[in-house]
């Protein structure tokens, strides 16, 4: 299952609906360019484990769009 670019809330009901193990980590940027909407994460970065564990980078949406 790809989920680079999506939305984190929807990716972890599938994640979930499908019972499939996952990990979150943050990525922020270094500088403060513009603002950052905190409640809208995108994955931006995928990873599955020999296990079968996601292991997703999110970071928060800049700019307007809504999931």
């Amino acid at each position: 299952m790809n989920t680079v670019a999506q939305c984190l809330s929807l990716v972890k009901k599938e994640l979930d609906a499908n019972h499939i193990n996952y990990r979150i980590s943050n990525s922020r940027p270094t500088r403060a360019v513009s603002s950052l909407d905190e409640e809208l994460l995108y994955v931006i970065r995928q990873q599955i484990d020999m296990d079968g564990t996601y292991h997703l980078t999110v970071a928060a949406k800049m700019g307007k769009e809504k999931c």
